[in-house]
């Protein structure tokens, strides 16, 4: 395909995406316990109203939950995109490298045995930064010898999972009295995000979409093949690590604020390829878009189901389904289909 016509497939792609995030944020913001209309949203939104309660409900409630859905969809979305470059397989997603499960691990630990007296959630993001880049620097080094190939950093990646996982549930396991709230964080959730979290997060998601598009071009030369990317003057193995890094910085954010949210960055990159292609240059931007309106989507979706938990401490308790649900919900038959697809083809 010509350069000029994915160009202009790129810009339509963009254009159809931007006004759809907006319109799921409007209908987000308007539909909840309380609906609104359109007309006293814009107000609200604008400080058109006299009405406190509308403008709390919206400027202190609705607004940021939403504004912390889009940060976190597109850096799962990007995460997912860059792990899928890197390891030139389209089945990769954060949750399945031991990324998102390194990064639970280190905020569980912080939560369960940090002393009350410190502001645990003030150092979450930089505890599962340490957790997220930690666990894809030991993979990295275990396959420093067999040269760090794709297939065996995927295979190694989804190894650590299971194990990082286990050692999760049997830290709740063991130290139950905060099992209610870890359990719905851990599972993934915009439930009670607000500017707090918002301001946690878009420094990351700012400076690494910006770092990432920046490697983009180095990005594309991988896809090529480690042999052709050194031939064309790469540093294959600087350059991977790079980009693993900053793939695990970006789950790393996500996870601090949202939990560990699955298959976003699975479905994201790979629609996101069908559309645009998989030039990194596009791919990119466009599947950090594409994520950011599914995120918001699956926990608009998610305010209309409620749940009455009767956990330890949240007995009766009435939430809304957690987004994580919804995108495994999703995920999982979207998973299977492109596992059936790609044994198909082999």
């Amino acid at each position: 395909m010509k350069a000029a016509t994915i160009r202009r497939k790129f810009g339509l792609v963009i254009g159809l995406l931007l006004p759809a995030l907006a319109a799921i944020v409007m209908l987000h913001i308007a539909f909840g316990r309380t609906t609104l209309t359109m007309e006293e949203v814009a107000r609200a939104l604008f400080d058109l109203t006299d009405d406190n309660g509308q403008r709390h409900i919206v400027w202190n409630l609705r607004l940021p939950r939403v504004l912390v859905a889009i940060a976190a969809g597109a850096m799962l979305g990007l995460a997912g995109a860059i792990l899928q470059v890197v390891m030139r397989n389209p089945l990769i997603e954060p949750g399945l490298i031991g990324v998102s499960s390194g990064s639970v691990l280190f905020v569980v630990l912080t939560m369960l045995y940090m002393p009350d007296g410190l502001p645990n959630h003030a150092w979450l993001p930089l505890v599962a930064l340490l957790g997220g880049v930690s666990t894809v620097g030991v993979i990295y080094l275990l396959n420093r010898k067999g040269g760090n190939s794709s297939a065996r950093l995927a295979l190694t990646g989804v190894v650590a999972t299971s194990i990082l996982q286990s050692v999760t549930s049997l830290l709740l396991l063991r130290k139950q009295e905060g099992l209610a709230s870890i359990l719905l964080w851990n599972f993934g959730s915009l439930n009670g995000r607000v500017w707090t979290q918002w301001n946690y997060v878009w420094p990351w998601a700012l400076t690494l979409l910006a770092l990432a598009m920046l490697l983009s071009r180095k990005a594309s030369l991988l896809q090529l093949g480690d042999a052709t990317a050194a031939g064309l003057g790469l540093a294959v193995n600087r350059t991977r690590l790079l980009l693993l890094l900053i793939a695990a910085a970006l789950t790393a954010a996500s996870v601090s604020v949202v939990g560990a949210i699955g298959f976003v960055g699975l479905i994201g990159p790979h629609i996101a390829a069908l559309l645009v292609g998989r030039n990194p240059l596009y791919l990119f931007p466009a599947s950090a878009l594409f994520s950011a309106v599914l995120l918001t989507a699956a926990d608009w979706a998610g305010q209309s189901v409620t749940l009455k938990l009767s956990l330890p401490g949240m007995a009766h308790h009435v939430t809304s389904l957690p987004v994580g649900a919804v995108t495994t919900l999703m995920g999982a038959p979207f998973f299977l289909y492109l596992l059936r697809k790609t044994l198909v083809k082999k």
